[in-house]
């Protein structure tokens, strides 16, 4: 086993395959900038790793998203650096050599669902709830989110997803594909991680191109603009008021 301790995120080799632990338990795994910088260079240094890799979140949260106390302190630019970071973080994801599963539990919101989306399945515990339910602080989706979950549920599940802000439970979540499958709490996901450890890194791009053929992938000139209208969202104000109204 291996094991690199870092601040927010936590990495490591066992049982043949490769975990990827959000490790922010105090804060419910919120992802501030910090942590978005960390899981790009993690993912990055660990690129070469032909390992299937599972993301979790420590403790009973795999992430309420944004962090809402960094975030309420907002400028343009800082608003802008976050979404360029967190867009590397799940591109380089995105590019894993082998399959990767995002493995919920308790909630998987906002930014923390566009991280999941970033992987190849969703597994979910029973209790997970998930959604982009940012829209009523005036925040939108910063990572590639509404792209991806276009890709995953087509447009009108993430259109009411988004626009209503609705948080899907598991069994909901499941139905519209969303979900891959639902687990139990603490199941042994070794034989799935089995299944799949045997698949080549040219197996893993062929099938992740069909799945993202049809709205095909996100491009430098789609991110930008993507990061300059999150950045949008905190040039009047107004957002920061929201935010700071739930602290």
């Amino acid at each position: 086993m291996s094991r690199h301790p870092l601040r927010s995120v936590q990495f490591e080799i066992s049982g043949g395959c490769a975990h990827l632990r959000l490790s922010r338990p105090d804060r419910y795994n919120a992802l501030d900038i910090a942590t978005l910088a960390e899981l790009a260079v993690t993912l990055d240094e660990n690129a070469n790793t032909h390992l299937p890799l599972i993301i979790s979140g420590e403790g009973e949260v795999f992430s309420l998203g944004c962090d809402v106390r960094e975030l309420a302190g907002f400028s343009t630019e800082s608003a802008a650096t976050y979404s360029r970071l967190g867009q590397q973080a799940v591109r380089t994801l995105e590019a894993w050599p082998a399959v990767t599963i995002a493995h919920l539990r308790g909630y998987a919101l906002g930014t923390g669902l566009e991280l999941a989306l970033g992987c190849d399945l969703l597994i979910g515990e029973p209790g997970v709830r998930l959604g982009l339910p940012g829209l009523a602080w005036a925040l939108v989706p910063c990572l590639g989110g509404l792209r991806r979950l276009h890709q995953r549920v087509g447009a009108e599940v993430s259109r009411d997803l988004f626009l209503r802000g609705q948080v899907l439970d598991g069994a909901s979540a499941k139905d519209v594909g969303l979900l891959d499958r639902i687990v139990e709490p603490d199941a042994d996901l070794w034989p799935l991680i089995q299944s799949l450890s045997d698949f080549t890194p040219s197996a893993v791009a062929a099938i992740r191109d069909l799945r993202l053929r049809h709205h095909g992938p996100g491009d430098a000139h789609s991110e930008a603009i993507e990061a300059d209208m999150f950045a949008q969202s905190f040039a009047n104000g107004e957002c920061q008021r929201r935010l700071r109204s739930l602290l």
